[in-house]
């Protein structure tokens, strides 16, 4: 029979990795730090020996899995070419050639903002607005970075210092309370009197003389000052609450979709398997073909009671003749892309709520270089839809190589390979129905 495979220049991505330093923080820290594979049941190690070492998980002839700790498996991982997507460069090779070797934890955020960037709005954007107080609560607590608002809170806070300053100095020589001072002697006062009303003056710091008694107007002006800093500083305290308490990403999916002529397939990962516990977890997913038109598809599971560990969690629709998948119904060709959700609540009833969108390499958007090179920039490539292929193995038992493959008697029973999440592989049992799923790029061999 004929079959179909991809332009053969295969290429490696840069990706963002973890220094050392932050590995050695997050240690500190007592967080997620670890890196390697088990040399043995933890019930079985000996002192001074290390649980985890850096490795490939092979599988025997049969098919049981063990760890190849020697050079020439990292090397044969890593045969492979670079292609500096930074630059924006390509070359000849096909975006669904590029094995990806990262989970890639930040790329469904990094879609989002190159998504929104590559649609921009014209005509009145005012007309959106439901009232600019919303808007401006909106970029205090969500637009806008923790730098950022940190700076622009020390910036007021400094503006109003300065501007009372300026105005208790103003009043001063209006009423001809100088004091025999000079200009510059007379301002100094009038900021240090500025910075006692916001707490940031005290005998200790800038020593204590006797001064005149305040008028009036300058009574009223350091009241005021007074209520617009407890006025700042109550804005400033609720939009730190309402960032705190902002629901955190617990979930990610696994940076591409595995498309076959048996079902489609997307991978997804608790973050913090080893404290968060998801429930009511629902999943949708749609498939969106040329000119917009969307259909749902169904999943095989929609809903589950609860999920937690690190076990993976593999979503699944089902490839029939009812599918808008099925070649009968003639969309894989227009195919452009998947999107996926997922909304739940964890275990401390916050909810939770994770997204991402599967290209296809062939697809519009893809084919233009400015969207691809809005990935690269950031040191990613781009959610990808891969016909043909199917993950690699994750899950496999715990049994320790050097007792003969004997069964730990204590937990863990199973471990899974983080490494394994984001790769895929070519589906061996694909058959003459698997050509209409292959990438139009696809040559006769």
């Amino acid at each position: 029979p004929e079959t179909y495979i991809h332009h053969s220049k295969t290429a490696r991505v840069a990706m963002p990795q973890l220094s050392t330093f932050t590995r050695r923080l997050r240690a500190f820290l007592g967080l997620p730090h670890d890196n390697g594979h088990f040399t043995c049941h933890p019930e079985n190690l000996k002192k001074g020996e290390r649980l985890k070492v850096p490795g490939v998980v092979k599988r025997d002839a049969q098919d049981r899995s063990y760890v190849d700790w020697s050079q020439s498996a990292w090397q044969e991982v890593d045969r492979d070419g670079f292609l500096d997507l930074e630059k924006g460069l390509t070359g000849e090779t096909h975006f669904a050639d590029v094995q990806r070797k990262n989970i890639d934890s930040r790329l469904s955020e990094v879609e989002e903002k190159v998504w929104r960037a590559a649609n921009a709005a014209e005509g009145d954007e005012m007309a959106l607005s439901i009232s600019l107080a919303e808007d401006v609560w909106h970029l205090l607590t969500v637009d806008l970075s923790i730098a950022k608002l940190l700076l622009l809170e020390a910036t007021v806070e400094l503006c109003m210092i300065v501007f009372f300053a300026m105005l208790m100095f103003v009043v001063d020589i209006a009423e001809s309370f100088t004091d025999d001072q000079t200009k510059a002697e007379l301002f100094r006062s009038k900021l240090m009197l500025s910075l006692t009303a916001v707490r940031l003056s005290t005998d200790s710091i800038f020593g204590w003389t006797g001064r005149r008694a305040s008028s009036g107007i300058e009574v009223a002006i350091l009241a005021l000052q007074g209520w617009f800093h407890w006025l700042l500083l109550s804005i400033a305290g609720a939009v730190i609450v309402a960032r705190a308490l902002k629901p955190l990403r617990q979930v990610i999916f696994a940076p591409d979709a595995c498309l076959s002529d048996q079902d489609l397939s997307v991978r997804m990962q608790v973050i913090r398997h080893s404290t968060v516990t998801l429930y009511n977890l629902q999943f949708t997913m749609n498939l969106v073909a040329k000119g917009g038109k969307a259909w749902t598809l169904p999943v095989s599971v929609p809903t589950l009671a609860r999920w937690t560990s690190a076990m993976p969690l593999t979503i699944k629709h089902e490839i029939d003749e009812n599918s808008p998948l099925h070649p009968s119904r003639g969309l894989l060709q227009y195919l452009m892309y998947i999107r996926v959700s997922m909304s739940a609540t964890d275990n401390h009833g916050i909810p939770v709520n994770a997204g991402i969108v599967y290209y296809d390499p062939d697809s519009f958007f893809v084919q233009r270089p400015a969207f691809s090179r809005a990935f690269a920039k950031q040191g990613y490539l781009f959610p990808r839809l891969l016909r043909g292929k199917k993950f690699c193995d994750q899950m496999r038992m715990f049994r320790d190589e050097q007792m003969n493959m004997i069964k730990p008697e204590t937990l863990p029973m199973l471990i899974c390979d983080l490494d394994n999440m984001p790769r895929t592989k070519v589906d061996e049992k694909a058959t003459e129905a698997l050509a209409p799923y292959q990438h139009s790029n696809a040559v006769p061999k």
